[in-house]
């Protein structure tokens, strides 16, 4: 009876990686774990598939052929011609877009201080799509007025820069305020008690939409500037609740100094293509 259910488990396990290693149909794998759970003897399947083959005249191919002369065998000889591999494969991992990469995936790669609140799948921050959904890494922070990242900018017409400026400009500034004043809740012992990350005050959507007027266009479709500065703006997101979830005070002043880094470095890209003709620049926060 052992035998029989270590077969049983032998043959499933073995089917689909015949699948992928001998090249045989997924319908010849569902065939042979059907014929693997049969209760019947060995002897009556091989006259059943005899008589089978003998009525339809079915021709098999050399891979199918493989398939039913393997359930034939004991256990133990298809565990001894098995090789399995004994390193890591390279073989790629996916990012939460589905991108396939060639190095290591996770919400704090890149950049060590990135919220570890930040869910796998990317399914808990207010811009799904961001950098970390398209590349499955962190971005680094942006020292104010650095050029050094991104390497280049997207052209947008400065009249829509303007407009964006103009409409979403004061509310981001007010914003930005209300993240940093979160330093006087903190002190005063209130940080579990601070508003939402979600909350209007924080203007996160309208940091959104200004990104949109600054660093995409219907020519340029959402470009990686784009996502980028949404990673930032998510990352402001999360450390607030970071914030609210934090047991002590140390905690949520390491979660502000973050969400500021964020600010700064969101700041930084849009100052880059602030123009005399835009506007004026955003002033940096003090960390």
């Amino acid at each position: 009876k052992k035998e029989k259910t270590d077969r049983q488990t032998m043959i499933k396990s073995l089917s689909s990686i015949l699948v992928i290693t001998v090249g045989i149909s997924r319908t010849d794998a569902a065939w042979m774990q059907n014929v693997g759970y049969s209760t019947r003897s060995t002897t009556a399947l091989r006259q059943s598939n005899t008589n089978s083959v003998e009525s339809s005249e079915k021709v098999y191919s050399r891979r199918s052929i493989l398939v039913r002369s393997i359930i034939s065998l004991p256990v133990s000889a298809i565990l001894s011609s098995i090789t399995l591999p004994t390193e890591p494969s390279n073989a790629g991992t996916f990012t939460p877009g589905g991108t396939l990469v060639d190095r290591e995936v996770g919400v704090t790669v890149g950049n060590a201080e990135a919220s570890k609140s930040r869910k796998v799948d990317n399914s808990n921050v207010l811009f799904n799509q961001d950098n970390y959904f398209k590349f499955g890494a962190a971005a680094p922070w942006i020292e104010p007025d650095s050029t050094e990242f991104p390497k280049t900018m997207p052209f947008v017409l400065s009249q829509q820069r303007y407009d964006a400026l103009k409409k979403y400009g004061d509310r981001v500034k007010a914003g930005v305020q209300a993240v940093v004043s979160l330093e006087d809740d903190i002190k005063a012992g209130n940080y579990a008690s601070v508003p939402n990350s979600d909350d209007p005050k924080y203007a996160l959507r309208p940091l959104g939409l200004l990104a949109n007027g600054f660093l995409g266009s219907e020519n340029t479709g959402t470009t990686n500037e784009l996502l980028l500065a949404r990673w930032y703006i998510n990352e402001i997101y999360l450390r607030i609740g970071d914030i609210r979830n934090s047991s002590n005070e140390k905690d949520s002043m390491a979660a502000l100094e973050a969400a500021k880094k964020s600010i700064n470095s969101y700041y930084a890209m849009l100052n880059r293509v602030i123009t005399n003709k835009v506007g004026n620049k955003f002033e940096y926060i003090t960390l």
